[in-house]
C-alpha cells in the first residue's frame, strides 16, 4: 500500500474521531466555568444577558434584564434567576426522566426540566444535541421538547466561556 493511501487512512481516522469528541461534553467541563448565553448583537452588561453556572445535577441560570418600560417611563434594571435540573445521554429520550439526573458524567445530549421557574412549565423539557464544543464555546441544538410547547427544532443555544 502506499504511503499516501496509509497517511490518507490515518487523517480521516483522526478527522472522525475529533468530529465525535466535538459533540460529547462532561461534567466536569459544564462545572468548570461560568457560561453566558450569546444572542446575535448582545455584549455583556448592554443588555438582556444570561450567564449560566453547573453543578453535578443543577443548572442556575441568571438572566439580567436592562431596558426602558414604555408605559412607566422608567428603566427597567433586575435579576430573574431559574433552576434547572439536568442530565446528559448518549440517545433522545421521549419525555424527561428524572432518575438520570446526576448519574451520567458525559453525554451527546442534554436535557433540562424546569425546578424553580413559576413562569414556566412545571413538566416542560428541552434535549439538546451538544453540536459543537471548544475550551471556550458550546453549541447546542434543540431537538425535543414538552409536546404542546411553542419552540422550534434545530434552534441553537451558544454557551460562551464568560471571561
Amino acid at each position: 500500500m502506499p504511503l499516501n493511501k496509509i497517511v490518507a487512512i490515518i487523517v480521516c481516522i483522526f478527522c472522525i474521531q475529533t468530529m465525535n469528541a466535538q459533540t460529547t461534553l462532561s461534567i466536569n467541563f459544564l462545572k468548570s466555568a461560568k457560561w453566558m448565553i450569546i444572542k446575535e448583537g448582545v455584549e455583556e452588561g448592554t443588555k438582556d444577558t444570561t450567564v449560566i453556572s453547573f453543578d453535578n445535577k443543577k443548572m442556575y441560570t441568571s438572566t439580567h434584564y436592562h431596558f426602558f418600560h414604555p408605559i412607566r417611563k422608567e428603566v427597567v434594571d433586575k435579576t430573574l434567576k431559574i433552576d434547572h435540573a439536568y442530565y446528559l445521554s448518549d440517545v433522545i429520550l421521549g419525555n424527561y426522566d428524572a432518575t438520570k439526573v446526576g448519574k451520567a458524567t458525559n453525554g451527546k445530549y442534554i436535557t433540562f426540566h424546569n425546578v424553580t421557574s413559576k413562569y414556566e412549565d412545571p413538566n416542560g423539557y428541552s434535549t439538546f444535541e451538544i453540536t459543537r464544543s471548544s475550551n471556550s464555546e458550546i453549541v447546542l441544538t434543540l431537538c425535543s421538547f414538552t409536546p404542546g410547547e411553542f419552540d422550534q427544532v434545530g434552534r441553537e443555544l451558544i454557551l460562551k466561556k464568560k471571561q
